[in-house]
């Protein structure tokens, strides 16, 4: 099982072209929103094209499931043709993940969440900032902004492998 994580484009499409080549291989994709805009926070930088991005999104050869981000509206979905939901359920091989954008709990209230649903993972977004750490028994994954993280550390993702994370440069 090989899982593409991201979270965060915030409307750069050549950040996506990148993610997709590491995903190659990959079965599905889980992606924590904030996908098409910038927000009112983010400064605009140089290839800034939501709609670019969603006419990729259309075609990917690989399924992707979309959480909705603070910076995500309810027409996004239709732009994209995909939903784009609060919170979304995947499982498979007997491993179930949740996949929030985290703008609304805390990461104590998604791992309590997680608990309750019997899920192994929670993914968020959000924070622009890379973790990955087993909490009570739940893998937490925070992949960071694809297109704009906050450490000090480049864009990225994650390929989750049969419970092993590897972070990737975007």
């Amino acid at each position: 099982m090989k899982i593409g994580i991201i979270s965060d484009i915030h409307g750069y499409p050549h950040i996506f072209e990148k993610a997709m080549e590491k995903f190659k291989g990959c079965s599905m994709i889980l992606c924590a929103g904030d996908v098409l805009y910038h927000g009112p926070r983010n400064p605009i930088l140089d290839g800034y094209n939501p709609s670019k991005l969603s006419e990729l999104i259309k075609i990917s050869d690989i399924p992707i499931l979309i959480a909705k981000g603070n910076c995500d509206s309810d027409v996004d979905s239709t732009i994209i043709g995909l939903p784009i939901l609060e919170y979304v359920f995947y499982e498979v091989n007997g491993i179930r993940f949740i996949v929030n954008h985290g703008d609304k709990k805390s990461k104590e209230e998604l791992i309590d969440l997680a608990k309750y649903y019997k899920a192994n993972v929670i993914i968020r977004g959000h924070t622009h900032i890379r973790e990955n750490e087993i909490i009570d028994g739940v893998h937490y994954i925070n992949p960071s902004s694809a297109s704009l993280p906050k450490d000090s550390k480049p864009g990225s993702a994650v390929i989750y492998t049969d419970g092993k994370v590897e972070f990737i440069d975007i």
